[in-house]
């Protein structure tokens, strides 16, 4: 059984996971790139949706 803490480790690990993409996304698109690719990895459907809405407001 997972403990509340154990959990709240693992979403913290996902969230930093997430954010170190969007940064890497954002990098090569402030460097000039016009075409990035995500390199999915283990992201799931819902958290790939997350980093594109994040790259969408943070580029407005």
């Amino acid at each position: 059984m997972i403990n509340k803490d154990d959990f709240m480790d693992y979403v913290g690990y996902r969230n930093t996971v997430v954010e170190e993409k969007i940064e890497e996304c954002l990098s090569e698109i402030r460097s000039g790139k016009t075409e990035i690719s995500v390199d999915r990895g283990d992201l799931t459907d819902s958290e790939l949706e997350y980093l594109y809405q994040e790259l969408d407001k943070r580029l407005k």
